[in-house]
């Protein structure tokens, strides 16, 4: 495949035009040796911070490390469960991921919630490398190392890596699937030189192990988002024949060799629940309706990106921009098909999440990334050239929200003014100057990736190391327990046990041990008394008229009073430590 030339998005003649991206940018970027150790180590610094210092976030991060926690504890690898309870909405394959990493590198700290993270971690580091390589094999040059860049800054993937759930670890598959696909598309494409982007059976088996691997995770995603990109592009022009690159008379095979002794075993082990638990009341009750209040109508990830994708949204104008000048090229057409039908199905769905676009997020910097490289000329029509850039408008607002936001968020949380926050203020304000610069001087100044990437970094080290660490108001169940250790009579071998009545959020069943119990006011009382040296009640202020009423007589000391915010359920909580007096 041959590069593009520079000035072939304005479809003229003219010469063409200097990239919107510092020359040192173009130069690195372009040295395949150079970048991908300088990108892995990017995002590796850039997820880092964090995963050490934030307590597990409700709900589905604490779900799946105690689900993970408790397949150590029991030796059981086939069945998922929280507590007594069987889990049976997403596969196998992360609980394994984050048991065997639990287990391997902390086996005497059960509660060690970086241990669970870690794959996420890993697969989001991972991921940013897949980027500059679909980058690499679609456009040749620097695009695939800047678009590797840009969504590396991100604020969705950071917090994805940071998470001890799904999505990280499917977003890497994922792109290892595409960039699988996008081979066998260039190397087959008429428009394409032949022989610079070689396919072979190795490609077809990532494809295969890709899908295979990805279902394990989280079911049918990864199959949805291959299909509809392949399905996409066999329409675009009217032939299909090149999916036949991927091999599927033996790949298919290939997948469902991983797929297959994972389900049957846990169709056996749970005598069919699984299908109708994961497909009936899981998979498809998201397209029916909302899933514990996460609905929204169309449109909503429209609103959203400019949060999620932040300060990489400031060029999703440019994407748009590049999109409709390149149509013709066979890079800019798959990123189009991964992009436009992928988005318009997470719209139609009517649970809706801020992760769910996720993996339509890398062909979006890709877009972006070909822009600033190729540039072209400014658009002819004002008004056009004014909606390109108008996401960078926004992206100065929201810098300036996030600067303003670390000075005055913090004390209605339950935290002061930290030099964190004060760093992670600064960072952000200068992020916001650039980009307010770039708004200005669009067309005829360079994107300020270097500042972006810089201050990126210098604000989510103390935003993760110290802010949200110091937000005790959000950490209820991280309080809860520790005030669980510091009060266990010395006479226990261990903490006490926690009896809770009023709040049971899954954060505090993984932090404060698998026999946990959240139950009602009344049913608290003999679970005391069957144990009275070694066991605690906590008692949230509205239950706590039932309880003393249940106490019948007896009496019972208060050791502490945890205030904070279920952020869950977005209401205040109270909770009464207290024992019974022996």
């Amino acid at each position: 495949m041959s590069a593009l030339p520079t000035n072939s998005l304005a479809g003229s003649t003219a010469p063409p035009a200097k990239p919107w991206l510092p020359s040192w940018a173009i130069w690195l970027a372009g040295r395949p040796w150079a970048f991908y150790p300088l990108l892995a180590l990017l995002a590796a610094i850039l997820y880092f911070p964090g995963q050490l210092e934030v307590p597990p976030l409700d709900r589905d991060e604490p779900r799946f490390a105690q689900a993970s926690k408790q397949m150590v504890e029991t030796g059981n690898f086939i069945e998922i469960s929280f507590q007594d309870e069987a889990r049976l909405k997403k596969p196998i394959a992360i609980y394994w991921l984050q048991s065997a990493s639990a287990a391997v590198l902390a086996p005497d700290e059960p509660t060690a919630l970086w241990a669970y993270r870690l794959p996420s971690y890993l697969a989001m580091v991972l991921s940013v490398l897949l980027i500059a390589g679909i980058g690499r094999t679609l456009f040749k040059g620097p695009v695939g190392a800047i678009a590797a860049a840009l969504f590396a800054v991100a604020v969705l993937p950071g917090v994805e890596a940071h998470l001890a759930k799904t999505d990280a670890v499917l977003l890497a598959l994922i792109l290892a699937a595409q960039w699988a696909l996008a081979r066998c598309w260039m190397a087959t494409n008429p428009d394409t030189a032949r022989g610079e982007v070689r396919t072979g059976p190795w490609v077809a088996a990532a494809f295969w192990l890709a899908i295979g691997a990805g279902v394990l995770v989280k079911g049918p995603v990864i199959i949805l988002i291959a299909a509809l990109t392949a399905m996409s592009l066999a329409t675009w022009r009217w032939r299909g024949w090149w999916l036949l690159a991927l091999r599927p008379l033996w790949g298919l095979p290939l997948a469902l060799v991983v797929i297959i002794p994972w389900f049957v075993a846990i169709h056996i082990a749970t005598d069919g629940a699984f299908w109708d638990e994961a497909v009936g009341r899981d998979f498809l009750a998201k397209i029916d309706a909302g899933q514990e209040r996460h609905g929204g109508p169309p449109g909503y990830y429209l609103l959203a990106v400019w949060a999620t994708f932040w300060p990489a949204a400031a060029l999703i104008g440019f994407a748009v921009l590049g999109a409709w000048r390149g149509r013709a090229a066979p890079a800019v057409q798959f990123c189009l098909a991964w992009i436009i039908p992928n988005w318009l199905v997470f719209e139609a769905v009517a649970t809706k999440l801020p992760h769910y676009v996720l993996p339509t997020y890398p062909a979006i910097a890709l877009l972006a990334a070909y822009m600033l490289v190729r540039a072209g000329q400014r658009p002819h029509r004002a008004w056009v050239a004014q909606a390109v850039r108008a996401p960078v408008w926004i992206a100065v607002f929201v810098a300036a929200g996030l600067s303003l936001g670390m000075l005055v968020g913090p004390p209605f949380l339950g935290a002061g003014i930290t030099v964190g926050a004060l760093a992670a203020t600064v960072a952000f304000a200068v992020m916001a100057f650039a980009l307010f610069r770039f708004g200005r001087r669009a067309y005829t100044a360079p994107f300020p990736l270097g500042i972006i990437i810089l201050t990126a970094g210098l604000a989510y080290w103390p935003a993760y190391t110290q802010v949200l660490p110091s937000l005790s108001d959000l950490w209820v169940s991280s309080r809860l327990t520790e005030a669980v250790v510091a009060n266990t009579p010395a006479e226990c071998t261990r903490p006490a046990r926690l009896v809770t009545a009023g709040y049971g959020e899954p954060s505090l069943i993984f932090l404060g041990g698998t026999d946990t119990a959240a139950v009602g006011a009344e049913a608290a009382i003999p679970l005391l008394t069957a144990d009275p040296i070694c066991t605690l009640a906590a008692v949230e202020a509205r239950q706590w008229p039932k309880f003393e009423a249940a106490l019948a007589g007896q009496l019972i000391e208060t050791l502490e009073t945890i205030d904070g915010l279920n952020y869950s359920k977005g209401k205040r909580v109270s909770l009464r430590l207290v024992r019974l007096v022996r």
